[in-house]
């Protein structure tokens, strides 16, 4: 990763050193640098108004800049000749220099529309993989976010052009997920969540596998971010957190599971639906540590309004334990809220 680091580094000040403003840069200083140094000689003692160097500077640059407070004059007759070349030459070098500047945002706000610039996101969420899958995720994302308050930065890597319906809150890079360049384009090596869902292929197991590859490249240059990721074939499943993802969405056993139940329990499809998009969660344990699950959740209940179902414990899903269990530091309360 560290490699990764200094080659974007060097990258990046590759297209500094070659860029039109840093050349407009160096020849302002030079113009003001040099020029006032010419305005010092010929013009100190002879005239009040310059006292020491940092006058003449302050002249060269309200000269060049077409300022003219008129604070300070020349007053002598190679003085004025000198600013009769300084004057010119500044104005030009200000003039391509603010060009330049207007170029280069004008030219970044494209690039970054189009999804072909570099991301300087650090700690956000990266999301792969098919745009009718990917843009489901966004969206319930981002309701999410806003209904609890709660804010994270939303990028997404994709091989095509950018969705016309993705939200204008996320950013888009148009790159190809399993090129190194462009995870790292993407900010994959500084993300501190990554979703994968399944990839447009005919076959399944193509679609998993390709996510299993994925996983192990992005674990190459970035150990600890968290990884979700969908599979198609839920036998597929081992291979892909063997891979490195975190945790892994299976859709297959979930419907089997559901479809199941619905025919004695007729709804529940519809209430599983409306848990997870709209009211399940987890919250910190913090300040409930050694207090029993029953006083927990009547607490929940009174202060926030929340119902406490179960306990996550070391990635271990613990559901309606008895009223005597008792909270851990480290655990996670699962709730409906």
């Amino acid at each position: 990763m560290v490699v990764f680091s200094v080659v974007r580094l060097l990258r990046k000040f590759r297209k500094v050193v070659r860029s039109v403003i840093f050349y407009s840069l160096i020849l302002f200083f030079m113009v003001l640098f040099i020029g006032a140094l010419v305005i010092y000689v010929i013009e100190y003692g002879k005239n009040p108004s310059i006292k020491n160097y940092f006058d003449a500077v302050w002249f060269v640059m309200e000269t060049i800049t077409t300022v003219g407070y008129g604070d300070i004059v020349p007053v002598t007759f190679w003085g004025r000749v000198a600013d009769m070349v300084i004057m010119p030459v500044g104005i030009a070098i200000i003039s391509v220099l603010t060009a330049s500047i207007a170029t280069e945002l004008t030219e970044n706000a494209i690039m970054k529309s189009l999804g072909h610039h570099t991301s300087s996101k650090g700690g956000h969420v990266v999301i792969m993989g098919s745009a009718s899958r990917a843009l489901k995720v966004i969206n319930m994302l981002i309701n999410i976010m806003n209904r609890e308050g709660r804010y994270l930065d939303v990028l997404y890597l994709f091989n095509g052009d950018k969705p016309p319906s993705l939200p204008s809150e996320v950013e888009f890079v148009r790159g190809d997920p399993f090129n190194i360049t462009d995870l790292m384009r993407a900010g994959v090596d500084k993300a501190s969540v990554i979703i994968i869902v399944p990839f447009d292929e005919v076959d399944a197991n193509t679609s998993d596998a390709k996510v299993t590859l994925l996983i192990m490249s992005i674990r190459k240059i970035n150990a600890n971010a968290y990884i979700i990721a969908e599979v198609l074939n839920e036998i597929n499943t081992e291979y892909v957190i063997k891979a490195g993802a975190n945790s892994v969405i299976s859709l297959g056993s979930y419907t089997t599971s559901v479809i199941a139940n619905e025919v004695f329990n007729h709804g529940l499809s519809s209430i599983l639906s409306g848990l997870v998009s709209r009211g399940i969660g987890v919250v910190s344990s913090d300040g409930f540590v050694g207090a029993k699950f029953i006083d927990v959740a009547r607490e929940l209940k009174v202060r926030n309004n929340y119902v406490l179902i179960g306990v996550l414990r070391n990635g271990e899903t613990i559901l309606n334990p008895s009223g005597d269990f008792v909270v851990q530091s480290g655990d996670l309360l699962i709730v409906i809220k």
